[in-house]
């Protein structure tokens, strides 16, 4: 998952009632978080 082209968190597409979602299967520390700022 990327928001403003930074990576926020993994995970993997799933279909639900021939609807897309995604489920989260890693979300990235905040401090690897902050290090993407710089």
């Amino acid at each position: 998952l990327l928001v403003n082209d930074k990576l926020i968190a993994r995970g993997e597409v799933v279909v639900v009632n021939e609807k897309f979602g995604l489920r989260l299967t890693d979300i990235i520390s905040p401090v690897e978080r902050i290090e993407q700022l710089k």
